[in-house]
């Protein structure tokens, strides 16, 4: 008599009884997803990207300040 030995899962062999439209209907759907997914990629702006935002505030600052001292002159 062992302590310590743990019983072993039961095995079965159980076939769906649909496998073979499953496996097609998963085939299916994964080559749509990848379609879906390359279609609908959008390409980003230039006017979204992160250096251009900061250009174009210190471009704003210097066109304020330039126009705070044509206006006290």
């Amino acid at each position: 008599m062992t302590l310590f030995k743990q019983r072993k899962n039961r095995q079965f062999n159980y076939t769906p009884r649909f496998l073979k439209e499953r496996e097609k209907a998963e085939g299916s759907l994964n080559s749509q997803w990848k379609e879906v997914k390359t279609s609908t990629k959008r390409k980003r702006s230039i006017f979204t990207s992160l250096p251009f935002l900061v250009l174009f505030l210190i471009a704003l600052l210097i066109l304020l300040y330039l126009l705070n001292q044509y206006e006290t002159t």
